[in-house]
């Protein structure tokens, strides 16, 4: 099966930290883009922008606009990450000098070297190491790699650069990598080269510094920093290792002692520096002009000591909207006077990022543009290389810009950006290979770094490395193996299997599975959420805000089976900024997330929320963090964040959601209260830690035993200059919590108190998301772009917790299996579980995860005892109920609680169903919701979902069922289908009484430009008869999609018997029509008291409209010649009423 995500494409949003800025380049784009853009970006693009104002103006435009991915949102994403520890109160924010950064990672390496100071914890990280597609084959979703090279003296030794920070290092000609920068923090690795005669001898550039190792990557110095360095290349000459250039957005530096000292030749930003292929002393530069506004190209014969402008033939352009946005030289041996440049940038505006590919035969004496013009305008055979596809004029800038050239035929280039491109005929053509257009090569949009040398040709994109010996003409291998620098925007994991999922930067949705292996993760899709939920009841059912819920494999390569997840939670880039999917202790189908200021409740699964309650009455005033108490579930903590800035709130129900009350929070001595995290005593819940994760030093966690009535701040100076991320507390212990921050992890208990837990773990952890795994007696982290550590816990729970938790806490079919698990907090090593059920088959159990059938009709309990491996045992029990169908008539039409009442959800394929409540539309447009099958996005591939109704059919004569459908398709050959079926033995058997598919169902023509969302007169009212059915006590009506990746599929107004649905008031509950049955060629006459005007409906057996008009009560309807004899069905609707009925002509 697949999910259709409507926007599957990787943002290339810059992993910027949070406690330093990692000054890696990003630039606004032209001046005339700024000018087309909404209000919240130019806010964004001006002098000193105030991060709240520009925060504030960014939802509200996207509460009334369609989101769509462009150089806005995406510079927004950097920006604010970018900017976040650096926000002061009013929203403003002072950026940090490169001396400053430097001296703040000394002493932060100091702190955690020094000897006062005692560690403990055994951190290892477990991956990604691998990532794999659905088929099976390796992923190009993993790390954003932003430079890469090989040894000219070794080539079996490799050095990549990742975004995150990270340098790794290849010792078998790329097949697997290690990290060499762990006790170092780099920030992004924008440029990388290996001295040409000693591998040992590295350079790398991140954006304030250059660093050095000449031991292999075991220690590396810094020997140049600057504000605003930025670097793009890298050139160590192989004549003369000692002289080193180094071009960025702070100019040209260069060296002559191998890095000592540096003579900045050049204050002007630079794009790249290359040698000629057959000559070391010639180097070739590109320069920025400011005035022109152009990149310019440059020659040097002195081994780059002095330069001479080249522009006989050179692009030009006096337009006003000119823009250079940069710029990358390819070479090659095979013709050592050709040069190529790749131009970004406008020479006019409307030319989006692209001005073309510049070409010399003569070493950069002249020049010429094969496939002209400069830029626009754009048609087949002059494409821009820039953007996504045409229609689509998002790029990247100089973000995604790389070209390079065959080492055999100079004829052969190859250009990166969001897409692949090749030319074969020296850029008087192109061809797209990969990317978002072309699929003649499996490769990760958005490129990084081009390396052509003796050995093959090196890709690096978003995704990770590829390689090819060939220019990638039939060969295109992946050399990720081991690069574990995954940024994970959310982190979940499994209860009582070991599975994990999270949200990539860059790389989508991917998840572990023990039965993978170590190392191997999953891609499921997805562009980049920072989402990530597992189901503790069934641990490889998952769910993320851009894939819906998926049933993972037992083995990679098997299918993965999607379903819905009916919700979008609050979820941020930054971090504790996000909600949770909180699952009820002893139901694992019920679940709690937080969407704008709304706490929301699904009772199926995921499939569908249900609003529980609003904190006030401002939207941007998010609910984040959920903490549901083992012990009473009535229970439950919220956090809100301010709707700008501000302080936070904390509150608690009692009443499982009905109220709440706000708890005063501790004040701070300086910094910010707006993120507020929380854990609580799962046995106690009034003891409570509380986390400001902006707030200064000396007020950073506090602690409540008495429900935040009052607060004790534990925070203690060993936390100093660290800003928290996430805290877990750890049942069993006294007081046992885990406090992660960007640097560390610390654990404290009541006895101890502090102590850092960080042996293994790197310089510069960089947490996000941090939660124990309490079946292996471990600890774990995820990570921004250092993939997920473990660790064996501090110390161990003295004693287990029991829970018992089930699918369902009741159900009106006696045959009915529930499915109960364990949801203690237990080490499974030597544990044992023993189940007790009241009037059950069977009766007792001695399995974690037994299948149950209750034998008769009421209350029975459940009864877990788990003993852990040192005898120590605890029980836990929760009620089930059977219960008797005693509605006798349907009238829904899906505006309050989903599922309704007597309904529930099904689906054979992901273990939920795909139906929701929507308010895309509802019947005729007479009602706000409606409900819903989202097969656009997802593909059941033949398989169904349920939407089920229980009725009792005992005492009813001439039940007739009547639904509103509105439906199109999407193309041929992407059909969806409707049926209605019966049963009478709870499930076992099933009758159809109603099907319909693809155009014989559609009530609208097809469509395939997105969501079909219909109008008032795409809907059809179809009818059933049900008397076959008459007698039967225990029915289920059942509501079946059949999907095949079509359309979205709506019902409403679902009715059996002409009962009245949604609100009736005293003086509209009569309002009906008689006489009934009606003789034809009389009249009908709508009853009922009052002025309201009422839209009437008439259908006839076929679900054909034959009669609407508007009336009120004591008005008419003739039963003239376009009613025959039969039975015909009628909707009444008004304001705050609505019924449906059935007419019998005589």
């Amino acid at each position: 099966m697949l999910y259709r995500y409507l926007i599957t494409l990787c943002i290339f949003v810059l992993s910027i930290s949070f406690s330093q800025a990692q000054f890696i380049y990003f630039a606004p784009p032209a001046p005339t883009e700024i000018a087309e853009a909404p209000h919240w970006a130019q806010l964004m693009y001006a002098d000193n922008p105030n991060v709240f104002t520009v925060e504030d103006a960014y939802t509200k435009y996207y509460k009334n606009h369609l989101f769509e991915k462009n150089y806005h949102t995406q510079y927004y994403k950097r920006w604010r990450r970018f900017v976040e520890p650096y926000i002061q109160t009013d929203g403003t924010y002072i950026l940090p000098d490169a001396e400053t950064l430097i001296a703040q990672d000394e002493i932060m390496r100091n702190k955690h070297l020094s000897g006062t100071r005692s560690s403990s914890g055994d951190w290892t990280n477990v991956g990604p190491y691998q990532v794999y597609n659905q088929e099976g084959d390796f992923s190009n979703d993993q790390t954003n790699v932003y430079s890469i090279d090989q040894s000219t003296s070794n080539p079996n030794i490799l050095y990549c650069g990742t975004e995150p920070g990270e340098i790794y290092k290849s010792t078998d000609a790329g097949e697997t990598w290690e990290s060499v920068t762990h006790d170092y923090y780099f920030s992004g690795v924008e440029a990388i080269e290996i001295d040409p005669t000693n591998a040992d001898i590295v350079y790398a550039a991140n954006g304030y510094s250059l660093f050095k190792t000449t031991n292999g990557g075991v220690t590396w110095n810094s020997m140049l920093y600057a504000t605003g360095l930025w670097p793009h290349e890298i050139l160590v000459n192989p004549s003369n290792t000692n002289i080193v250039i180094i071009v960025g957005e702070n100019g040209v530096y260069r060296s002559t002692d191998a890095g000592d000292t540096w003579t900045h030749l050049f204050s002007a930003k630079a794009w790249d520096i290359k040698l000629k292929s057959d000559d070391d002393n010639t180097v070739y530069l590109l320069k920025n002009n400011a005035t022109e506004k152009r990149s310019e190209f440059f020659v040097s014969t002195d081994m780059g000591e002095t330069f001479i402008l080249k522009d006989n033939g050179w692009y030009s352009s006096t337009d006003p909207s000119r823009y250079a946005g940069g710029s990358r030289i390819a070479v090659t041996p095979a013709d050592p006077n050709r040069i190529y440049v790749y131009l970004i940038g406008d020479a006019k505006s409307g030319d989006y990022g692209y001005i073309g590919i510049y070409r010399s035969d003569d070493g950069g004496e002249t020049w010429t543009l094969p496939n002209g013009p400069d830029g626009g305008p754009y048609n087949a055979t002059h494409q821009n290389l820039a953007i996504g596809w045409v229609g689509w004029d998002y790029h990247q800038g100089f973000y995604n810009c790389a070209i390079m050239a065959s080492n055999d035929d100079a004829d052969n280039i190859l250009i990166g950006g969001l897409n692949l491109w090749k030319s074969d005929d020296g850029g008087n053509t192109f061809t797209p290979l990969g990317g978002y257009i072309s699929s003649t090569l499996d490769m990760h949009p958005d490129m990084q770094d081009f390396r052509a040398n003796e050995n093959g040709y090196w890709i690096t994109s978003d995704g990770g490395v590829n390689y090819s010996n060939d220019f990638f003409f039939s060969e295109n291998l992946r050399k990720s193996a081991g690069i574990h620098g995954a940024e994970y925007w959310g982190f979940g994991q499994g209860w009582n299997e070991d599975v994990t999922v999270g949200g990539l930067y860059h790389n989508g949705v991917i998840a572990f599975y023990s039965p993978y292996e170590a190392g191997n993760y999953l891609q499921l899709g997805g562009g980049e959420p920072a989402s990530g939920y597992v189901n503790p009841g069934n641990n490889r059912k998952i769910y993320s805000t851009q894939i819906g819920s998926a049933i993972i494999p037992e083995s990679i390569g098997e299918p993965i089976l999607y379903g819905s997840f009916g919700i979008e939670p609050n979820e941020s880039y930054w971090t504790a900024a996000s909600s949770e999917l909180e699952f009820y202790p002893s139901c694992y189908n019920i679940c709690f997330t937080g969407k704008e200021h709304k706490l929301w409740k699904s009772e199926d699964g995921g499939s569908s929320f249900n609003a529980l309650y609003t904190f006030g009455t401002n939207a941007n005033a998010s609910v984040r963090y959920i903490e549901i108490a083992r012990n009473n579930p009535d229970i439950m903590y919220v956090t809100q964040a301010p709707a700008a800035s501000g302080s936070g709130k904390l509150w608690k129900t009692t009443d499982g959601g009905i109220s709440f009350s706000e708890i005063t929070i501790p004040s701070v001595a300086g910094g910010s209260k707006d993120r507020i995290l929380i854990a609580i005593n799962p046995e106690n819940p009034e003891q409570i830690y509380l986390a400001y994760p902006g707030a200064y030093d000396g007020s950073k966690i506090f602690y409540s035993d008495n429900s935040g009535t009052s607060w004790s701040n534990i925070t203690n100076s060993i936390l100093n200059s660290e800003d928290c991320r996430s805290i877990s507390y750890v049942a069993g212990t006294d007081g046992g919590l885990y406090y992660a921050t960007n640097y560390s992890i610390y654990y404290y208990n009541h006895s101890l108190g502090w102590n850092e837990f960080n042996n293994g773990l790197p310089f510069y952890t960089n947490s996000n998301i941090l939660k124990p795994f309490y079946r292996d007696g471990k600890i774990r982290i995820a990570t921004y772009g250092k993939g997920i550590w473990e660790s064996a816990l501090y110390e161990d729970p003295a004693y287990p917790i029991a829970q018992a938790t089930v699918n369902k806490f009741n159900t009106f079919c006696a045959t009915d299996t529930f499915y109960f698990e364990d949801y203690s907090f237990l080490n499974h090593e030597g544990a044992t579980w023993s189940w007790t059920f009241e009037d059950a088959t069977p009766a007792t159990s001695d399995i974690r995860n037994p299948k149950i059938v209750f034998n008769s009709i009421g209350m029975h309990n459940a009864t877990l005892t788990v003993t852990d491996i040192n005898g120590n045992s605890s029980s836990n029990t929760i009620t089930i109920e059977i219960q008797e169908v005693d509605r006798t008539n349907i009238a829904e039409d899906f505006e309050a609680t989903f599922p309704p009442d007597y309904w529930t959800t099904s689906g054979v394929n992901s273990g939920a169903s795909i139906w929701n409540k929507t308010d895309f539309a509802g019947g005729y447009s007479t009602s706000s919701n409606s409900a819903l099958a989202n097969n656009y996005d997802v593909n059941l591939e033949g398989g169904y979902s349920d939407l089920r109704a229980f009725i009792n059919l005992e005492d009813i004569t001439d039940p007739i069922l009547t639904f509103d459908i509105a439906y199109t398709p999407y193309a041929s050959g992407y059909i969806d289908s409707l049926a209605v079926l019966i049963t009478t033995d709870c499930g076992e058997t099933f009758t159809q009484v109603y099907y319909k598919g693809g155009f014989d169902l559609a009530t609208a023509p097809t469509y395939s430009g997105g969501y079909f969302i219909p109008e008032d007169d795409e809907w059809r009212t179809d009818t059933i008869l049900l008397n076959d059915f008459i007698g039967e006590s225990n029915a289920i009506i059942a509501f079946r999609n059949i999907g095949g990746w079509g359309q979205l599929l709506y019902i409403d107004n679902v009715n059996l018997n002409g009962t009245a649905v949604s609100i009736q008031t005293p003086e509209n509950i009569n309002v009906n029509f008689f006489p009934n049955p009606v003789i034809a060629g009389n009249y009908i006459t709508l009853s009922g008291s009052g002025l309201e005007n009422f839209d009437v409906e008439i259908f006839n057996i076929d679900g054909k409209m034959v009669k609407k008009q508007q009336m009120h009560s004591g008005e008419k309807i003739v039963i003239d010649n376009i009613f025959s004899s039969g039975i015909y069905t009628f909707k009444i609707a008004g304001d705050s009423f609505m019924r449906f009925g059935k007419i019998v002509v005589l």
